[in-house]
């Protein structure tokens, strides 16, 4: 039997090139928490290209973006994601220290029931380069998604 992340891997490069397509696929990412003073961030982009992103502050500010990726678009965060895979890290599970910010990656494929998460910590970027680099890369999409409405810069300084 292969390793979950070995089926991933494969799943993602068939796509990249075009032997099958993104039926099934689905990335999570969740940027913040209640402790936080951006508030909570989540983005989602299924394999069918629909994007999904949500803001609150607090329970009477939740703010919604929706929008299609072009296959190519699509294909693109494909090819980022493969070149930045944060399913190689392995972040130690601790406390919040200081003003760190939570940062969960999340990949699946429904159509084999598999997935790979990982929930680190802004202060774990100098420990794991990769998840520095892919959440500036996500913070970036977030921004022009939003307009510049979610204001991500410190996070962004804080990985770039």
């Amino acid at each position: 039997m292969s390793d979950p992340i070995e089926i991933l891997e494969r799943r993602l490069k068939a796509v990249l090139d075009r032997e099958q397509d993104t039926t099934g696929l689905h990335f999570f990412c969740q940027i913040g928490g209640n402790y936080d003073d951006l508030g909570i961030v989540t983005l989602q982009i299924s394999g069918a290209g629909r994007l999904l992103l949500s803001w609150r502050l607090d329970d009477e500010s939740p703010d919604l973006w929706s929008l299609t990726l072009s296959e190519d678009d699509t294909r693109r965060f494909i090819a980022m994601l493969l070149e930045h895979p944060f399913w190689t890290a392995s972040p130690a599970r601790r406390p919040r220290r200081d003003e760190e910010t939570n940062v969960h990656f999340r990949i699946c494929d429904q159509t084999v029931a598999t997935y790979k998460g990982v929930q680190f910590w802004s202060g774990d970027f100098d420990e794991f380069p990769v998840l520095r680099t892919l959440t500036w890369r996500i913070c970036r999409i977030i921004d022009r998604v939003s307009e510049g409405e979610i204001d991500l810069d410190d996070l962004q300084a804080a990985s770039a």
